[in-house]
Parts: C-alpha cells; structure tokens; sequence
C-alpha cells in the first residue's frame, strides 16, 4: 500500500482542510502515516499569514525530501497560492497546488507521479465562486467535529493577505449544512464548531435573507446536538440578532473569538478595519451584559505602520479594561500585495518585540484571572482524550480545558469542579461532579 504523510501550518481551516485530505487518500487506497515516517509522498499544507509562516513552509517542505529523497514532496495552501514562484525556488518540492486543488489532491497525485501532471498546478481561487463543502466523519476521538459552512473574504484590509489566498466569499446553502450537521450528530459528534474564511459574513451571497444568526437558530433545533461551537467573527458583524442567539442558546458554547487588531481608531483606519474601538468595547460589553460568564478572545497587532507610542497605549489601555479570557498578539510582518506592504514600515523590530511582550503579559495575566473566576463551580464539559497516568482532558464550554484525574472515554459529558489553574492556558484541574449531563433538547 502506497504512504502518505501531511504537515499542516497555520489556522483551523487548514488542520480542517488537511483532515479532508487524509480522507480522500484513504478512500484511494493509501495507507496514511506520520510526518515523521519514511512516505511515497509528503504533502505540505502551507500558511502564508506572516514571513515567518512562510519561511517555516519552505523548512518543512525541504525537511520532507529530507525523509525520503525519492519521495514527491506537495506545497498546497495559501503559501503556494499567493507565492507559486517562490515555493518554485524549493527544489525539494515536486508539485505545487493551491487552495482549490486540495479538494482533489489524491487524483492530483498520482496524476503528477504518472507525469500527467505540471509541477505547478495552481488554478487560481478568485477564478471561481464555487462552495467547496468539508464535511469529515472520521475525526480522532469521535468528539469535536469541524463544519465548513463559508469560505473566501472581500475585505481586504490593508495588512492582510487571506483574500488572495482564499478567493470570494461563499456560503453553504443551508439545507446541505443542517444535513451535514445531523450526519455528524449521528456520527457520534458531541460538539459541532462551524469554520468558515470569514464567518460572519455567511448568507451574503445567498437567497432568502440568510445570515449567521439565522443559521445557528436552526443548527441548535437539531436533536442530539450538544454543543455548537462559533470560530472568529468580526465584531462588525455582530448585529442584535446574532448576539441574542449566541449569549440566548444554551446549545451555543459561551464562547467567541472576537478579533481586535487595534485599539486605535487611527491605526483601525490605517488598516482599514471598518470599526471604531468604542465601536469594538460596545459590542464586547453588550455581549458580556447578557452573559458575563463568556470567555471573548481576541487578535491583536503591534508594530503596524505608523504605529506611534501613544496609540500602542490606546490599545494597551482597551485590552486591560475589557475583560478577555485569552490574547493572540502578532508584531507586524510585511505582506507583498497589501496595500500596507506599500506603507512605510517606520516601527523597529526592537520595538515590535518590547509591545508583544507586554501585551502577551497582560493575555497571560487576564487568562489566568478569567479561569481563576471559575474556582471551585461546576462547568460541563466534554472529555476529549486520555493522557498517560490514569488521567483524562476535557473541555469546558467557556473554552477551559481541564486536566481531571480520571480515566474517561473521549465523548463522555461530565460536569466538572475546576480546582487549580496554572500560568499557562492548558494547565488547569478540576475534578469530576457527575458524568453524562442531558439537556433538553428543545434549548
């Protein structure tokens, strides 16, 4: 039986996208293997979000060769759909697809092992507006399920470079999603996350007036659904409808990732991210009006052109008054084909530096003070995993996972009693209150 191996670097869509893979080279007959095994064939699903995703491509497809010299090494992903003629320059690398081949890439592969195939195959995602669904009934565990219901992103703020690496927004007619999602609930999936390039902005180009809000109020009628789970929304896109249903539903997990950026309305601009940070603190404290419990992540950059001290200080100063459960803090980095890449990038990388330190201090800080607020109450939560020593790791709705000192099977819903958290985010304990927690299914 022929080998094959994936390295996936970068977000949730492309682990999503990569499981996808896997599934198509199963159902061909290809026995899957470890990166780190000897493959016929090594397949890289690249990120290109930063010079630092994408140097880490070009490492990983070369460490491949490295595996086994004969093998033929692929660089599919955003990396190779916005740069082909760089990961040309990797001569360890034999194929190079972008984002709509990987829904084809086993044919793909032994089409190019035949020398059917050029090296380089990228058609192009801004060619088509073609919905590219991802269901995957297969997934490690039986307990989180990953659902594709948007893809693509028009926005174009000026430092990003996702439109072009993921083609015009398209949404899922919701009929299939609701299908999809009653497959995986038969599955056996307790929790259903719906992913998406651009999440909030699901329906835009749909007939019917559909809309995000619209579909999770028909998602949680789905019997046997335990949780639903949001990815990153932006906060624009939060209208009153859609934050009833989130705080509203006790089926939606009290859990959003809200992304930020900055917290400077001049910088906003700069990037053009269409909102104001009152605009931004408005939407989080509504949200956390109706649901004070809610964990609210965010994104956030440092280091943009033009950043001065004193508007780093607006956004240090909005970070530390709202109540966040967790930060991602990303320093600057240049991307060819922004308008951003055409401003003058005036911050040192000194200084870059100096400002995520701080600002991942006060995420550690403030995570640390969100999971220490739930010391000693009960959360439900679903087991994802044993680990070695008899214990197991779940996850709370309000996106605490939770070290427990019993051997429980991946699935099992438990109501757990945080008691310890640790500096790090995964490093909390709690023991188990009782197991198997039914919800009426009309929630």
């Amino acid at each position: 039986m022929k080998r094959v191996a994936f390295y996936t670097l970068g977000c949730k869509m492309n682990f999503h996208e990569t499981a996808y893979m896997e599934e198509l080279f199963k159902r061909a007959g290809w026995e899957v293997v470890g990166f780190d095994e000897e493959a016929d064939v090594y397949v890289v699903n690249t990120c290109t979000v930063t010079k630092t995703a994408d140097a880490k491509s070009r490492k990983i497809l070369r460490k491949a060769k490295q595996r086994n010299p004969n093998a033929l090494v692929v660089s599919t992903g955003c990396y190779s759909e916005v740069y082909p003629e760089e990961v040309e320059s990797v001569k360890e690398v034999n194929l190079i697809t972008g984002n709509v081949e990987k829904f084809n890439m086993a044919e793909l592969v032994e089409r190019r092992l035949k020398g059917k195939l050029p090296r380089v195959f990228v058609k192009g995602v801004w060619r088509e507006s073609k919905f590219y669904p991802l269901t995957i009934r297969h997934y490690e565990g039986r307990t989180r399920a990953f659902l594709k219901v948007q893809q693509g992103c028009e926005l174009f703020c000026s430092y990003c470079i996702i439109p072009r690496a993921r083609g015009r927004m398209v949404s899922e007619d919701p009929q299939k999603v609701l299908e999809q999602v009653k497959e995986l609930v038969d599955a056996g999936y307790k929790e259903i996350v719906l992913t998406g390039t651009h999440l909030g902005a699901y329906g835009v180009d749909l007939e019917g007036n559909w809309n995000l809000a619209r579909l999770v109020k028909e998602i949680v009628k789905v019997p046997g659904l335990y949780r639903l789970r949001l990815s990153s929304i932006e906060p624009i896109e939060f209208s009153e409808e859609l934050i009833e249903v989130v705080t509203g539903s006790e089926k939606v997990a009290p859990h959003l990732h809200i992304p930020l950026q900055s917290g400077s309305d001049r910088v906003l601009t700069l990037m053009r991210r269409r909102y104001t940070a009152k605009d931004y603190r408005r939407v989080v404290e509504k949200i956390l009006s109706l649901n004070p419990e809610i964990c609210i992540g965010t994104d956030v950059m440092v280091g943009f052109p033009g950043e001065r001290e004193e508007e780093f200080e607006e956004t240090k100063r909005l970070i530390e008054e709202l109540p966040f459960g967790y930060l991602h803090v990303f320093p600057y980095s240049k991307r060819e084909g922004t308008v951003a890449a055409k401003m003058k990038d005036d911050v040192p990388p000194e200084v870059k530096k100096e400002r995520a330190t701080i600002l991942r201090e006060i995420g550690t800080k403030k995570s640390i003070a969100y999971r220490e607020r739930f010391i000693g109450k009960e959360l439900e939560a679903l087991t994802l995993s044993q680990i070695p020593e008899g214990s197991s790791v779940a996850l709370t709705g309000n996106y605490i996972r939770v070290i427990l000192k019993e051997t429980l099977e991946p699935g099992e819903i438990v109501k757990v009693k945080l008691t310890k958290v640790g500096r790090k985010r995964e490093e909390n304990y709690g023991e188990v209150v009782s197991r198997t927690v039914l919800r009426n299914e009309s929630s």
